[in-house]
């Protein structure tokens, strides 16, 4: 055999040079700093448990995500590149675990992002933070959209920290977003601080000032030029333990003063509130929150869901109202402020509603409301009008809307309260012969956007053609929606209330759900002069066994109140009937027909409710193809993408160790099915073709067609493979393969085919792809 020695070096002169400097030791790996600032981060936002029912459903993906991002900065700023080029890639990885986490289902390869992965994302963090600021915590609908939105928050502390304390070198920095995190309990949920959690990130941040300064530190040693032998010996941080004492003294200190420190009660207005009033107790609230965030998709996605138990005497039971949506600012339908003194306790009899006459006559109904677990709320639900409600807490009635609000405090969950409701017994002519509404009365309930398309005015301009009396147009729009106007009801309609999509609603699309229909007819009413307002509550009930009435979301519905005086406001009904049962009575009559009593098909029917409320199923992000929360085991997916991706290559290995030492191998050789299903593998694994239709030979004939100058002892290696599956599968051979070929010889053989089978023009993907994701696996 022949061997070509290797290329003679140029021949060397002169003296030999001297030994080389030393280059500087870059020193070991140190992630502690790292994964303290991580511990840190993720201990402080277990502080936001109590926002949603499951916390779980934040923490874990925080607690690997974040995991994942303190190691990968670690080991970027050891690897000695740029801080901000760390930071960017940390960022960059932080909406990759995001996108993994919440919307691998519309991923590339349940991972990579796309376009609709990342806009379910988006869509699931707005809605999220819309659930949040609208529902009493602990939140328990819009599951994912919460978890995701606190997932991504959790992962921003993380981030911070990270970054404040290690990419800048400014460890007291990252005080700045634990406290944050910390603060959460204090403004959202209006709790006090858990201390152990309150202690537990202290040291940790403790541990982390120390941690960062040892690191630095030993750092800097490590990059002084070798000296003596001296050099390397262990030197204490001659700082390190001052910065010990100083930090413990800090937090006990903390600890002994914050007992002491008083924490005013905020209101829970759902985080966009003014905060309590001045004065004896008084309260203002303010919400810019849309209450429709929710409707829409808790009648779709939440079926079922019991909200709220009832016993009455009541004939009406339909129509009990949690919030008036008062304001209509262009863009939604939402609270006006509200004024909650002191004296407006909802707490015993209550005045007379705006508007109702003295001595009107009606029924009175009793109530007692119980909430279902889990179901929190800072809206109490009541029918409307009221005579008296008792109810512990500090709930207060608004003089105007006389909805009830919780002023102060964290709304309970399983709250019991009674009320006495009160239905006027009023007639068409009355509503039709009503006076002017007060000025204040018309001034605030009739007040609409500049902008307001003019085809709204114009439609329920003509729509009231004919009409003489407010109350005879307040019918016809109600009978336009839902009888003559060609209108439909469907959940599938997109939710919002936007000036342009209220014109599109009434003009051309004219399909929609109980929000489209109730703003609809609420701004139309405003165009001509009635006040008008619109209610969100819940529909017809369902008995249960023991007697009690039973609001679910299946339940839940929005409706207008127009204002006539004398009644005050009074109840319309514009959505389609299968949704909701008859009209009011008093809607249904002529001007000078006296009004009997609420009979049952005045109420919405539940099984009317249940077949008009089926729909298509949705997500919680709304968007196609939306998953629901991923399993568990699923978030240790990013540990797998930082160890590489190498489960693929370890079952392939497993794979190839089986077929080629299996425990039906001859004594020495290697079963010769194995040791085909490993050629197959090799094939497709370089991206070649294996027709698996073929005989053992015709299939031999394919890989040396496709080979690149195979040799004729890589032929005849081949072939010995080739006679040996033969033999087995034809001669009812013994299983192993010629006696000559060896368990070293099918390796060899195996080596050299996959070495001739490979690409020369194989780029960086394949290269990749081929090692990490072996083709075999799935072919």
């Amino acid at each position: 055999m022949t061997t070509t020695a290797p290329p003679a070096g140029p021949a060397t002169t002169g003296p030999a040079p001297g030994p080389a400097p030393a280059p500087r030791p870059r020193g070991a790996w140190r992630p502690v700093p790292a994964v303290v600032g991580f511990l840190a981060a993720w201990v402080a936002i277990f502080s936001w448990s109590g926002m949603i029912a499951e916390p779980s459903g934040f923490l874990v993906p925080v607690g690997v995500g974040g995991l994942v991002l303190a190691l990968a900065g670690s080991l970027l700023r050891f690897a000695r590149v740029a801080s901000y080029a760390v930071a960017a890639v940390q960022a960059v990885l932080g909406l990759l675990l995001l996108n993994l986490f919440f919307a691998s289902g519309q991923s590339l390869l349940g991972f990579v992002p796309t376009g609709a992965s990342l806009q379910r994302v988006a869509v699931l963090v707005e809605n999220g933070a819309r659930a949040l600021n609208y529902y009493a915590a602990p939140v328990e609908s819009f599951a994912t959209s919460t978890q995701a939105l606190l997932a991504g928050c959790g992962l921003l502390v993380v981030y911070a920290v990270d970054v404040l304390a290690l990419g800048l070198r400014r460890p007291p920095l990252a005080a700045l977003p634990l406290l944050v995190a910390l603060s959460v309990p204090v403004t959202i949920l209006l709790e006090d601080l858990s201390i152990p959690v309150f202690v537990v990130v202290a040291l940790l941040f403790v541990r982390l000032l120390t941690a960062e300064r040892h690191d630095r530190w030993s750092r800097d040693r490590d990059e002084l030029p070798r000296r003596g032998p001296d050099d390397g010996r262990a030197v204490g941080d001659p700082g390190r333990g001052l910065v010990w004492q100083v930090s413990l003294a800090a937090v006990a200190l903390a600890l002994l003063v914050a007992p002491l420190v008083p924490v005013g009660d905020s209101l829970p207005d759902d985080g966009t509130g003014e905060g309590p009033g001045t004065g004896a107790g008084d309260v203002r609230l303010t919400t810019t929150v849309n209450p429709f965030i929710s409707l829409r998709r808790e009648l779709i996605e939440e079926t079922g869901t019991p909200l709220l138990y009832a016993r009455t005497d009541a004939e009406q039971t339909s129509y009990v109202r949690t919030t008036v949506l008062d304001l209509f600012t262009g863009q939604q339908w939402r609270p006006s402020q509200r004024d909650l003194p002191s004296e407006n306790l909802a707490d015993g009899v209550l005045p007379e509603p705006p508007g109702l006459a003295a001595g009107q006559g009606g029924a009175e109904a009793d109530w007692d409301f119980e909430l279902a677990p889990g179901y929190a709320t800072s809206w109490l639900p009541l029918p409307y009008p009221l005579r008296e409600i008792e109810v512990e807490g500090n709930w207060r009635y608004d003089d105007r809307t006389f909805d009830v609000a919780l002023a102060r405090g964290r709304a309970p969950q399983g709250l019991e309260y009674a009320a006495r409701s009160f239905a006027p017994r009023v007639t068409a002519a009355e509503l039709d012969s009503a006076q002017p509404p007060p000025a204040s009365v018309r001034a605030a309930g009739t007040a609409l956007p500049r902008d307001l398309p003019p085809v709204i005015a114009q439609t329920a301009r003509e729509v009231t053609r004919g009409a003489d009396t407010g109350f005879a147009r307040a019918v016809a729009l109600q009978d336009w929606f839902r009888t003559s106007g060609g209108f439909t009801y469907s959940l599938e309609q997109r939710d919002g209330s936007g000036m342009q999509l209220l014109a599109d609603f009434v003009t051309t699309d004219r399909i929609g759900y109980c929000e489209q229909f109730a703003t609809a007819m609420a701004t139309m009413a405003r165009t001509l002069g009635i006040p008008a307002r619109v209610s969100v509550g819940f529909l017809a009930p369902e008995r249960q066994p023991d007697g009690r009435l039973l609001y679910t979301s299946d339940t839940r519905h929005a409706w207008p109140e127009l204002y006539f005086s004398g009644a005050g406001w009074v109840r319309f009904e514009p959505t389609p009937g299968g949704r909701t049962g008859a009209t009011p009575s008093y809607t249904r009559q002529s001007p000078d027909e006296p009004v009997a009593a609420p009979t049952p098909s005045d109420e919405a029917s539940p099984e009317a409710t249940r077949e008009e409320e089926a729909a298509p199923e949705d997500t919680d992000a709304g968007g196609p193809g939306g998953s629901g929360p991923l399993p568990w085991w699923s978030l240790l997916v990013p540990v797998a993408l930082v160890l590489l991706a190498g489960g693929p290559t370890l079952v392939r290995r497993r794979q190839r160790a089986r077929r080629l030492g299996g425990a039906s191998a001859t004594t020495d050789g290697v079963p010769a099915e194995g040791a085909w299903a490993e050629l197959r593998a090799v094939v497709l694994d370089e991206g070649r073709d294996w027709p698996d239709t073929r005989t053992p030979r015709e299939q031999a004939r394919r890989v040396v067609a496709q080979a690149d100058g195979p040799s004729p002892d890589d032929v005849r290696g081949l072939e010995d493979l080739l006679v040996g599956v033969e033999q087995t599968r034809y001669a009812g051979g013994a299983g192993g393969v010629r006696e000559a070929v060896r368990t070293e010889t099918v390796e060899s053989t195996l080596a050299t085919w996959q070495r001739l089978l490979r690409r020369t023009d194989e780029g960086r993907v394949a290269r990749w792809r081929r090692r990490w994701w072996p083709a075999s696996l799935t072919g």
